[in-house]
């Protein structure tokens, strides 16, 4: 729920409680149901009319393409891993992340794996797509299906340092997920400019992306990674 929606529902149970007094108890315990009722209710729509504004906005970014910043921070406020690269999604269910800095790794869910190509070590990594973002709210940039939308819920929120942007927190219904949270910052253009993780280490990463284009032509070989002979591949799918 939204501040504006809690202070709301804050004024009407204090105006119960003060009025209280001119209450029979039978009377008490109806007005506490219908309070109870009438707060779920709302919460149900604001995360309703959340989704839908969500939804309006993911559906017209068919494409997405942009470099990023990305700056991790721990529980006390500490930078522990900062990297910069770019990062190239379609819908549905096609993503290629690529890191420059500090080191070279490369990413790519193809709709049905994801394979994670590591320079350092000289590996590349399988694992099932479906498997791999299950839970994970950041899946929601890609998917189109409403059971997968079902599984969160959304909320309007708002960053005082950027009054013109419009934010959405995104949380997984199930917990226990390796995201307990992530936030989706757009700009005036309506054009994807911060995404912020928490994850379940209560490490929080943030993704500031710069150069976004939108609409441009696709290679082929986007969603495709070229393996070199020398590396050693685990296919955990």
């Amino acid at each position: 729920m939204n501040k504006a929606v809690s202070i709301y529902f804050a004024g009407l149970v204090a105006c119960t409680l003060t009025s209280a007094h001119a209450a029979t108890p039978s009377a008490l315990v109806d007005t506490a149901t219908m309070q109870a009722s009438t707060q779920e209710d709302s919460t149900q729509e604001d995360g309703q009319l959340s989704q839908q504004q969500l939804q309006a906005l993911l559906v017209t970014m068919k494409q997405f393409r942009a470099d990023f910043k990305q700056s991790v921070m721990d529980a006390d406020n500490n930078v522990v891993h900062e990297a910069q690269g770019k990062l190239t999604m379609t819908r549905p269910d096609k993503l290629r992340w690529e890191t420059t800095f500090p080191d070279e790794t490369l990413l790519v869910a193809d709709g049905e794996a994801v394979w994670n190509l590591d320079t350092f070590v000289e590996q590349v990594t399988v694992l099932s797509q479906a498997n791999a973002i299950k839970d994970n709210p950041i899946m929601l940039l890609t998917a189109n299906d409403a059971a997968t939308w079902d599984k969160f819920t959304i909320e309007q929120v708002r960053n005082p340092d950027e009054p013109s942007r419009r934010g959405f927190q995104v949380t997984p219904k199930e917990k226990g997920g390796q995201i307990e949270t992530l936030t989706l910052q757009f700009n005036q253009d309506n054009e994807l400019a911060v995404m912020t993780m928490l994850d379940a280490q209560q490490q929080t990463s943030t993704l500031v992306f710069n150069n976004i284009e939108t609409r441009f032509p696709l290679a082929a070989d986007t969603f495709t990674i070229d393996i070199p002979e020398s590396y050693i591949v685990d296919d955990q799918r």
